[in-house]
């Protein structure tokens, strides 16, 4: 099926997530209709599933995965985990895993369904039109009622008393001149939890929290529900474009206040000092493998507005060199640098020191690269990890960390960022 025009979007799009959602695996990448002023990505709404080419190489992963793709150069979907900074820059973890799922995980799916912002609807299968068929002949499903059952409650490696202890000896750190911003996470933990759909959770979440590069993930026992509103990197053709966000304000209660808030953080120079040392972070990486006098920084302390949140977003963009692939493009940013801090390298050793689990999947990236080489990938926050083997359901939140910052007010932050998910849960808890 090419080039067709759907006369209702919504629709279509709630009907192909839900006939999608049925198979595993399945990656389902959805803007929730929302775009970033710069860096449009190429789909509305982009779905891999079905298939059983799972590629989760045990060494040289990155370098795997881009001799897997190399041989026949198909869609690939999946998730590059945090814990790939130690391949990528020799480094190591130690901090408690509580999934230990692959730290590279993607599949070459059977069917994949794009739309784009002109609501051009592409079918890549073997049978399109009776793909095309079974999603319109999709059924809603039925509320269900309450989704999570779990006995033991929430348990997190932060509380507000041993966080400004850590972030007191972060800063110490910092004046020792061994670091100058170090991104600080915390793990929510739910124990011998089960849900009952976790597709429809994930749309429960992106009606509480719709995001941008919002998405949802079967890979056998492993289920990612994510809102994340932050991109970690693009590529069209020879473009990078990478969008980092560093400083937060909740949503207002009344205009008045939401103004006041938006401008707050506008105007706030601890949020914009961080935001532009991530910057800078991200302009070195991306000079590693673009041509010279290309990095450029496209906008700089950008306030974009979610459901829940005001976010400072910069946007860099730059022209790749020709010598180098796809994969060159990953290893030189991975792990994004709004989620280690500076200098990069030493602040991902820190981050191991001062927090107190493995960040898994967490901070990882998860999205696509086209037959093309072409690719767009999120940043892993916002998100509901959950493993129906193991029925362990995690999430994380937390912050840049610099020499101005207040324990009260990063705490107060941390657990803004996690509002939206503690929402839900709230919505279905159930013993």
């Amino acid at each position: 099926m090419n080039n067709f025009i759907l006369s209702s979007y919504s629709e279509f799009a709630e009907k192909a997530k839900l006939f999608a959602s049925n198979f595993n695996p399945c990656v389902i990448l959805d803007s929730c209709s929302i775009s970033p002023i710069l860096g449009k990505g190429k789909y509305k709404l982009i779905i891999g599933f079905g298939g059983n080419q799972i590629i989760e190489p045990k060494q040289n992963k990155l370098d795997a995965l881009y001799a897997s793709w190399l041989k026949d150069k198909k869609w690939i979907f999946g998730v590059l985990g945090y814990e790939l900074k130690n391949e990528i820059e020799k480094l190591t973890s130690h901090n408690n895993k509580i999934f230990d799922w692959p730290e590279l995980c993607f599949f070459v799916p059977k069917t994949i369904i794009t739309v784009n912002w002109e609501n051009e609807l592409t079918i890549y299968s073997e049978f399109p039109s009776d793909i095309y068929a079974k999603i319109i002949n999709t059924q809603k499903y039925e509320n269900l009622g309450a989704l999570i059952r779990n006995k033991n409650g929430v348990s997190f490696d932060f509380n507000s008393i041993n966080h400004s202890s850590t972030i007191r000896d972060i800063k110490t750190e910092i004046r020792n001149g061994n670091v100058y911003e170090l991104n600080l996470c915390s793990r929510f933990l739910l124990q011998n939890t089960s849900i009952s759909d976790c597709y429809q959770l994930f749309d429960e979440l992106i009606c509480i929290s719709p995001a941008p590069f919002s998405a949802f993930v079967s890979f056998n026992n492993k289920f990612i529900l994510s809102a994340s509103p932050e991109r970690y990197l693009r590529k069209v053709n020879s473009e990078l474009l990478s969008q980092p966000i560093k400083g937060t304000r909740p949503r207002g209660k009344d205009k008045y206040k939401d103004n006041e808030l938006r401008n707050n953080l506008s105007n706030n120079s601890k949020d914009k000092a961080e935001n532009v040392m991530i910057v800078d972070l991200v302009r070195n990486d991306l000079a590693r493998v673009s041509k010279p006098g290309t990095v450029k920084a496209d906008e700089l302390f950008g306030i974009y507005s979610y459901s829940h949140v005001h976010q400072m977003v910069s946007t860099i963009s730059s022209q790749m060199d020709d010598e180098f692939s796809w994969k060159d493009a990953i290893k030189a940013s991975f792990p994004m640098g709004s989620m280690t801090g500076t200098p990069k390298i030493a602040a991902m050793k820190w981050i191991e020191k001062f927090e107190l689990s493995a960040r898994e999947w967490y901070s990882g990236a998860l999205g696509y690269v086209d037959p093309e080489g072409n690719f767009d990938f999120n940043v892993l926050i916002r998100s509901l990890f959950y493993d129906s083997d193991k029925k362990i359901l995690a999430y994380y939140a937390g912050g840049a960390i610099t020499i101005d910052s207040l324990p009260e007010e990063e705490f107060e932050e941390m657990m803004v960022k996690a509002k939206a998910i503690e929402s839900l849960l709230q919505l279905h808890k159930k013993d």
